[in-house]
């Protein structure tokens, strides 16, 4: 089978055909068990629940539970908590206390990120650490800066459940920023991988018309259901259909767009591939950056905004299938059986 992993992800996406479920997703309790520098934790909190922009406040209750650095604390936090978040001044020793905490919280299988606050790196911290096997270790010399707090969000939601993150970003802002651009990612991604599997048979012109139909179907699908989350993430009502429809004007043109070109290019076996990878790629990615703009700040991209958008997606679009392809190309000459040469055959 070509592309076995690359299939997963991409009949992941495709399984997600029930609203309902993804309804339910962003609704489940979502629950960050903080401790550590109380003058961090409150920098920090604030940070994520900040509202960047126009869009939807939060909708779901806060997350964030606060709790001293001390040993008895994490035995509240086996069960109910999701993740746990460390914050640690590089500038203050730990205390006995604290370091005791620590290594109650590395027996226990609670993913967790940690955060070294006011050090340019890990060479630079001197204070002792428990061995901590399930953690996310970041150091931000500044955690005020606009990139430290990019850098907080995106190590808090790598140790998040994937099944919690679409409910921690509808529920704290300041991840939202991070759930938006790994969910483009993804969903363009699974795209391009499903168009380099369908484009296949599509070079043999009698199986080329059935196969484009179902691909744009199954592509304007996935995109559906990215635009979907990307309204959930944002705070938008699940049943608040009539917001997500403000968005047809700007995502109809993009699909006429990609549309109109994948039947160029259709149309010319043995050479379509790359280009049909590149613009399922590329037009999944406008897209999903036009919806998360317009959910994030109200903000419909002018016609140069847009079309730096589209050059970007493009260009990771043609680096995205040249990379499919060749993968693809690997796989097949590594499932193909062994040559035998006809004389071998013949000697006893």
């Amino acid at each position: 089978m070509p592309l076995r992993n690359d299939l997963g992800v991409a009949f992941h996406t495709l399984r997600e055909i029930d609203v309902a479920a993804i309804r339910d997703e962003c609704e489940r309790p979502v629950t960050i068990a903080c401790s550590g520098a109380y003058a961090l934790w409150t920098r920090a909190s604030a940070a994520l629940r900040e509202q960047a922009g126009p869009g939807a406040g939060p909708a779901t209750p806060d997350p964030l539970l606060y709790r001293p650095l001390a040993p008895a604390t994490f035995e509240d936090w086996r069960l109910p908590a999701d993740m746990a978040l460390v914050l640690i001044d590089a500038r203050a020793p730990l205390t006995s206390a604290e370091a005791a905490a620590l290594s109650r919280l590395a027996r226990l299988s609670l993913p967790t990120t940690v955060v070294i606050a006011g050090v340019a790196g890990s060479a630079g911290f001197r204070l002792p650490l428990p061995h901590l096997p399930q953690a996310h270790v970041v150091t931000l010399p500044d955690l005020d800066a606009p990139s430290a707090r990019e850098a907080l969000a995106a190590a808090i939601f790598e140790r998040l459940p994937a099944d919690k993150r679409l409910g921690a970003a509808r529920a704290l802002p300041g991840l939202r920023q991070v759930y938006a651009t790994e969910l483009i990612g993804s969903v363009s991604f699974a795209n391009a991988t499903y168009a380099l599997v369908s484009a296949i048979p599509e070079q043999f012109p009698l199986l080329a018309a059935p196969f484009a139909v179902a691909d744009i179907v199954i592509l304007t699908k996935n995109q559906a259901l990215m635009v979907y989350r990307l309204a959930l993430a944002h705070g938008l009502a699940p049943d608040d259909y009539a917001r997500i429809g403000e968005l047809l004007p700007v995502i109809g043109g993009g699909f006429l767009w990609r549309h109109l070109a994948r039947t160029v290019v259709s149309l010319v076996p043995l050479w379509g591939i790359v280009p049909k990878v590149a613009i399922a790629y590329a037009g999944t990615y406008a897209t999903g950056v036009s919806a998360w703009r317009w959910f994030a700040a109200r903000e419909q991209l002018s016609p140069e905004r847009l079309r730096e958008v589209s050059a970007e997606a493009l260009r990771l679009g043609r680096e995205h299938a040249q990379a499919l392809i060749e993968s693809y190309q690997q796989r097949k000459t590594a499932d193909a059986p062994p040559r035998t040469n006809p004389r071998d055959a013949r000697r006893p």
